[in-house]
Parts: structure tokens; C-alpha cells; sequence
């Protein structure tokens, strides 16, 4: 159960953090407009025949295919927590729902992948042409690869993910390790064991906290994004490098605003 206003509350948290992490990402990344190149969704592509060889601009291809998860998240919110009472209200057939939701948040690699390209750009990292999310042990990954890049430079975002990326959670939804207490306020973790999984039980108000941050900040980010995708000058172009183990190409990328894409040549 939450409150409106405590919603409100985390939703300019949540804001807040990205809007740090964008900034910092933008002032710290290692070669000139690496930071274009995230925007552009540009990727690596061996077998990509085109102007740029091996490379590829706008690759949404993941983002139509999980269009209908993210219609699927958006219309459970506006449900659920519309607040056409005071107070938003727990049930069994939510709380299974948010489960589900968060699990599909944290387990997509698609989603990872974008947080650690944001963490690149802010450790000063070159781009990742060939980045890929492990199947197994996602925790590690993330945690040396995504959140320690965000405590190291001390950003609001680490917190959050320190808070809301938790493994234990995951493995209970998906192996059916958990339940809800006899008294009904609780949710009870069965693959609870000490030192990893630390969490034996976990009220409902405390799940929709965690529920709510995770689903506030994938949301958040990609309107982060588009927002500074939209937010580039019309008709300037910016300058690349593009490196893959056996070239160096040099190319001018610029946002098309009126077709909402980008454009590229060859420098």
C-alpha cells in the first residue's frame, strides 16, 4: 500500500537520479560524442551490408519487440495505482502480478544492456561494440559492471539499484519460493538462507517500494532518453569514431527530427 503523495515523493527520486546519471554520462564520456552514439542505438553488426560496413544506426529492433511488455507495465500502473481512493490496495492477484513484472524488469537483458552502456560512458569507458549480457550469474554482472560504476562516482541511481536489484527476489517468483504469510501482510521467501539470500520475509508496504522504484526507473530512463534524443540540435552533425578489432571509420551522425531517426555518412 502506498499513498499518493509518497509516490509522487519517489517518482522525483527516481527523476532525480537519472537525471544525475545522464548528465554524468554526458560529461565524462571517453571519446568525442560517444555519448551520440548511445543515443543513436548504434551496434555492431558483422553481417550488416550497408554505407558503415559492419555497423548499424537506430537499432530498435528490441524496443518493438518488447513494446508490448512496456504497454503491459504502463497500463497495470494507471490501474493500480490511479489513487481513485486515497490509498492504493494490496491483493494477493497484484502483489503476483508485481512479481512477475519485476522479475521480467530485472531479467531483461535488453534493459541491463542499456544501464551498462550509461555505466560505460560514465566510467569513461569506450563504446562496448560487441556488448552482451551473461545468462548466468546476471548478479555479478551487474553488480561489478553497473552498480559499483555508480558508487564509485557516488550517484543517487547506485542506491536504487542497491535497494531493488536482488536476486533472491527473482529466483523466489521464478521457482515459486515464496508465499504470503497466514496473516496476509507479508510476503514469506523460501529460498531464504544465510549469508546470499538475507531476506526471510518482507511486508507489503516495503515489496511496493521496491515494486514501484524498479518500475519508476526503467520508465524514467527511456524517457531520459528520448527526451535527449529530441533535445539534439536540429541538422548539426556530430562527429564519430567507430572502432571494431580490424578498422577505425570515421562518420558524421545527425537526428532527423521531422522522421525521428538518425542519419549517417561516412566522413
Amino acid at each position: 500500500m502506498i499513498r499518493r503523495e509518497e509516490l509522487r515523493v519517489l517518482k522525483m527520486q527516481i527523476e532525480d537520479a537519472v537525471n544525475e546519471a545522464f548528465e554524468f554520462a554526458k560529461k565524462n564520456e571517453k571519446n568525442k560524442n560517444d555519448y551520440i552514439l548511445f543515443l543513436s542505438r548504434t551496434a555492431y553488426n558483422p553481417s550488416a551490408h550497408n554505407e558503415f560496413s559492419s555497423w548499424t544506426i537506430d537499432n530498435s529492433l528490441q524496443e518493438l519487440i518488447d513494446r508490448h511488455r512496456v504497454d503491459f507495465l504502463l497500463y497495470y500502473l494507471n490501474q493500480s495505482y490511479n489513487f481513485q481512493t486515497e490509498n492504493s490496495v494490496d491483493s494477493k492477484v497484484s502483489l503476483t502480478i508485481e512479481l512477475m513484472i519485476y522479475s521480467h524488469l530485472w531479467e531483461s537483458k535488453h534493459n541491463l544492456a542499456n544501464f551498462k552502456k550509461l555505466a560505460d560512458l560514465i566510467d569513461s569507458k569506450p563504446v562496448d561494440w560487441e556488448l552482451k549480457i551473461p545468462e548466468d550469474s546476471k548478479f555479478m554482472f551487474v553488480k561489478n559492471n553497473i552498480r559499483d560504476v555508480f558508487e564509485k562516482y557516488n550517484l543517487k541511481i547506485y542506491q536504487i539499484f542497491k535497494e531493488c536489484y536482488r536476486s533472491q527476489l527473482r529466483n523466489a517468483f521464478a521457482h515459486s519460493l515464496y508465499h504470503f504469510s497466514l496473516n496476509g501482510h507479508y510476503l514469506v521467501f523460501e529460498n531464504y538462507k544465510e549469508p546470499n539470500h538475507q531476506i526471510k520475509e518482507m511486508s507489503f508496504d516495503d515489496w511496493t517500494v521496491i515494486f514501484l522504484k524498479s518500475t519508476l526507473l526503467q520508465n524514467e530512463y527511456h524517457n531520459k532518453f528520448s527526451r535527449e534524443i529530441e533535445a539534439l540540435e536540429k541538422g548539426k552533425e556530430y562527429e564519430v569514431t567507430m572502432i571494431d578489432a580490424n578498422k577505425t571509420v570515421s562518420a558524421y551522425l545527425s537526428y532527423d527530427h521531422e522522421f525521428k531517426r538518425f542519419k549517417g555518412r561516412l566522413k
